[in-house]
């Protein structure tokens, strides 16, 4: 899918690759994830001002470390 990022000047920038998505940061930065790259494009906050295409959805563990087997290096009574 293309992923279109509208620049703060105006311009765009325009990624056409098969497997192409973004990813919205809550500090306001923008990372472009292309297919078969090992680095994403990021874009710092307010240089990019709109983002168009796919959403890359974050898998995010809700309980991870809530339910892990207590520690060995604990005394023992």
């Amino acid at each position: 899918m293309t992923v279109t990022v509208t620049l703060q000047d105006g311009d765009t920038d325009k990624y056409m690759r098969f497997g192409d998505a973004y990813i919205k940061h809550s500090d306001g930065t923008l990372d472009v994830v292309r297919g078969g790259a090992k680095q994403p494009h990021s874009y710092a906050p307010g240089v990019w001002t709109n983002v168009k295409g796919d959403e890359k959805q974050l898998k995010r563990r809700l309980f991870q470390g809530w339910f892990q087997r207590g520690s060995t290096d604990l005394p023992r009574s």
